[in-house]
């Protein structure tokens, strides 16, 4: 099973899209401690997500990961409301949160977002079942938004890197 997995010395190579990656966790976390916040692992995976071979690429993606955590967060708005309403019994969420992650995959489906299904449908789980008491609705927003946080930085590292690239080439 595992015969394929050889490791290639010549392989093992700093490239482009690996030091953009490490640049753009680099600033999410220096935000983050700069501004005081937690979520910084939501906003980190979502820069190394969008981080794409050029800044064209990494526009497309993070739009499609923006509106694919957008849907998830909103399916899980709706698991928190249903979930307040009886009381967070146990029923709820083996009824639900199934439900809600078939939305999700229609809802990115229909929206022709089929590159933002398992970022949506991975949003709305971890949303939606790591839940702080008495936080569900700051708690889904705020890890919306620290995707949006994690696409500009890696839209911006991309838009910089081929800024630099143009300058060096000059």
């Amino acid at each position: 099973m595992f015969k394929k997995y050889t490791f290639d010395p010549a392989k093992f190579k700093l490239g482009m899209r690996t030091l953009k990656s490490g640049i753009a966790v680099f600033l999410v976390i220096l935000l983050f401690h700069l501004i005081g916040r937690d979520g910084v692992q939501i906003a980190a995976l979502a820069a190394v997500f969008s981080l794409r071979e050029d800044f064209g690429q990494s526009i497309n993606f993070g739009a499609s990961r923006i509106l694919s955590n957008s849907i998830g967060g909103f399916y899980a708005l709706l698991f928190f409301i249903l979930s307040d309403i009886f009381s967070h019994h146990i029923w709820v969420t083996l009824i639900f949160v199934p439900i809600f992650t078939m939305l999700t995959i229609m809802t990115n489906v229909s929206f022709n977002n089929t590159t933002g299904v398992i970022s949506g449908v991975a949003t709305m789980l971890i949303i939606a079942l790591s839940i702080p008491a008495g936080d569900s609705i700051i708690y889904a927003l705020t890890r919306v938004f620290e995707t949006f946080v994690g696409v500009f930085i890696a839209i911006l590292v991309n838009y910089d890197m081929e800024q630099i690239k143009k300058i060096l080439k000059k």
